[in-house]
């Protein structure tokens, strides 16, 4: 059973905004283990959280635009003349 085009955008999309979350979530537990100053954790959340955010929306800008590509190909170009045609 196949899932409309407008569907599996919408699916992906999700699948994207889940796991744009989870690596915040995750990523910003790892930065808070792993800073050895204290009053770095703030600044090393905040870092962390625009990085992992920036990072998700880049990889659904080009899933989709890949994704989007491909529903409407263009295997060979057609030449349109925009020439007057002659009459004889």
């Amino acid at each position: 059973m196949a899932i409309s085009n407008g569907t599996s955008i919408l699916v992906g999309s999700i699948i994207y905004i889940v796991l744009g979350v989870v690596a915040c979530f995750g990523f910003n537990i790892y930065v808070t283990k792993k800073t050895k100053n204290p009053h770095d954790v703030a600044e090393n959340r905040t870092i962390t959280l625009v990085s992992v955010t920036i990072a998700t929306f880049c990889t659904w800008l080009m899933w989709i635009v890949a994704y989007m590509a491909q529903m409407n190909p263009l295997i060979t170009p057609e030449w349109e003349s925009h020439q007057p045609k002659e009459e004889n």
